[in-house]
């Protein structure tokens, strides 16, 4: 990355008072632990973030961290002020400043009871994030279906696409993509190594496990010397110590027994020492003489060992 690219993700990130990262389904896992990797790093900075992404399946979950954190709302909120049967009642409201206390006047509609307490009551929305990390998107289009009514985009949204490859249409003013990298979570760690953000063990093992699942366990086919750099960084900062990576793996599935044929009389298939003295002499197995003398050993001609030369 350059440095005016840097500079200018940097610059909206410091900037933004609320982020949202979205994850793709169509990303799986790999994205799903790149994502949460990169919402652990910008949460360490102090900022109102939230991730949204798919529900996570079991096996998932037990993988990687702040998996609890998918859906739930950043603190960043707007207090909105509600009343009730407003059509009714409101003809308009009006505000101004009275030192440091704002006062908001609601002016009754004409010929109508007017307003009571009862029908006033303070609410709080989401506020509309200045900075979306769409995470494994090919286009605008599936970005906005993903998108709740809470994190709508506005001409202000600043938005970052973080993918493998080249998404089918341009919808992020800045795109971070890498097709020769193994999957969505070395891309996002190089991300967060470019611009140098907090890093810990947490952070560094979803990572390690978005790149282990996406190379195979580092097959050699499915792995360059930049994700063996990725991977000897992510270790450096922590993923071997990760609670997680100490975790006992789950015992092997017990073979069945083997099979044991049932014990059978040997006696059926076996005559009696008694039997096989009563039989005629022609009929039993004898060993031949030659067998019980000593063996015969083999000497080889004058031809073989060289003495019956021309």
């Amino acid at each position: 990355m350059d440095q005016n690219s840097k500079n200018k993700i940097l610059e909206n990130l410091t900037r933004a008072e609320n982020i949202v990262v979205i994850v793709s389904q169509e990303s799986g896992f790999d994205g799903l632990a790149g994502g949460l990797a990169l919402y652990l790093s910008i949460s360490k900075l102090g900022k109102n973030v939230a991730i949204t992404a798919q529900a996570p399946t079991v096996d998932h979950a037990q993988r990687i961290y702040g998996v609890d954190q998918i859906g739930k709302p950043a603190d960043g909120k707007n207090p909105v002020i509600v009343i009730s049967d407003a059509v009714q009642t409101v003809d308009k409201v009006s505000y101004f400043l009275d030192q440091d206390q704002l006062k908001v006047i609601i002016h009754p509609l004409p010929g109508s009871k007017g307003i009571n307490r009862e029908q006033i009551s303070l609410e709080y929305s989401i506020a509309q994030p200045n900075l979306i990390f769409a995470i494994g998107f090919r286009d605008g289009e599936s970005l906005g279906r993903e998108i709740t009514h809470e994190h709508k985009i506005t001409p202000e949204t600043w938005i970052v696409s973080i993918a493998k490859d080249q998404s089918n249409q341009k919808f992020a003013q800045f795109d971070y993509i890498n097709p020769e990298a193994s999957g969505i979570g070395e891309v996002t760690a190089k991300l967060i190594q470019d611009l140098a953000l907090p890093i810990d063990e947490d952070v560094s093992y979803n990572l390690y496990a978005a790149i282990s699942d996406s190379t195979g366990n580092f097959a050699p086919a499915k792995t360059t010397a930049q994700t063996f750099e990725i991977a000897s960084w992510l270790i450096k900062f922590g993923a071997s110590r990760a609670s997680l990576a100490q975790t006992e793996p789950k015992p092997l599935p017990q073979p069945p027994q083997s099979y044991v044929p049932p014990t059978s009389d040997l006696s059926d298939f076996v005559p009696a020492l008694e039997d096989v003295e009563s039989l005629p002499q022609s009929t039993r197995r004898t060993t031949s003489q030659d067998w019980l003398k000593p063996p015969k050993i083999y000497k080889g001609g004058k031809s073989m060992n060289g003495e019956n030369k021309g």
